[in-house]
């Protein structure tokens, strides 16, 4: 009962989320659209714990491109994720508007997001196990809509950034709880990212990054990181999600328009105890269409 009284009134995290956060700065603050200098379109796979039956899985389509007469950028994501009877399908168009100064070295984008999100679940994989247990009288699914802010500040050098998803806080309950008096509502998710690109030599660079991610109700996540990059050609790297896992990066150019990358989730204890060994992997593939150093 109580794990499904979770999945209808979760206060935890209830957007998607990736290992990979430095190739999809636009899905994490709408500021960050457009403002790489990059025309892309990109699809990816997450697959968590695959140890347990109806693990969790995250399909997701993504674009992001730059508004040059407009200096401005747009972003769009399509996901879905899947955890056993329950799914969640969700879009997200973001735009920013790109304040550039005059010798085009410093930029600031301000963002806007609007977000639909779509909790549904599969009453056939319950019944059997609760049979007519009331909570499962309510709606099998239910769309919410939502919006978000951010700030985005970037010298090619250093990138750091502030954002509000699901900022109005829409009401979703999927589930009819008796003598509940808390109702389903999308919770505020903070993301603060920053990175910083050394120039070793050689066209290598060192990209120390983190990631902080803040939500209401639930415990916060720290994420610090390290990336080794040559040429924009080849990289790898090691984050630690504290006191959940360590991740392991990896991604090269397969041409001078296609993009593979890679990264795996090793979970700490006491998670990697309930998971039986099996961590996250997560794989994408990018076209870019536009390369630019303006």
């Amino acid at each position: 009962m109580l794990g499904i009284l979770n999945i209808y009134n979760s206060h935890a995290q209830q957007l998607h989320f990736t290992s990979q956060y430095l190739q999809h700065n636009a899905m994490y603050n709408p500021a960050a659209a457009g403002i790489a200098n990059k025309n892309m379109v990109g699809a990816s796979y997450r697959s968590m714990w695959s140890s347990f039956p109806g693990n969790p899985r995250t399909f997701m389509l993504y674009g992001d491109v730059k508004l040059d007469k407009l200096k401005a950028g747009i972003g769009a994501y399509l996901y879905r994720d899947e955890t056993g009877p329950t799914s969640r399908t969700g879009a997200q168009l973001a735009y920013s508007k790109h304040i550039v100064s005059q010798d085009g070295k410093h930029k600031v984008g301000l963002g806007l997001e609007l977000r639909a999100l779509q909790f549904a679940i599969d009453r056939s994989k319950l019944t059997g196990s609760l049979g007519s247990d009331p909570v499962l009288a309510g709606a099998e699914n239910k769309l919410g809509l939502d919006a978000g802010a951010g700030v985005y500040y970037t010298n090619d050098k250093l990138s750091v950034g502030a954002a509000v998803s699901q900022l109005i806080q829409s009401k979703l309950e999927l589930a009819n709880v008796p003598n509940s008096n808390q109702g389903g509502k999308l919770y505020r998710h903070y993301n603060i990212t920053a990175n910083y690109r050394f120039n070793t030599g050689e066209n290598i660079y060192l990209i120390p990054n983190a990631l902080v991610r803040v939500i209401e109700n639930s415990p916060s996540e720290y994420e610090f990181g390290m990336n080794v990059n040559y040429q924009d050609n080849l990289w790898w790297g090691l984050n630690w999600r504290v006191k959940q896992a360590w991740i392991l990066q990896a991604g090269f150019r397969l041409a001078q328009s296609v993009g593979l990358t890679y990264s795996y989730d090793y979970y700490q204890t006491p998670i990697s105890i309930f998971t039986g060994g099996s961590g996250a992997h997560e794989i994408g593939l990018r076209f870019d269409f536009k390369r630019s150093n303006n």
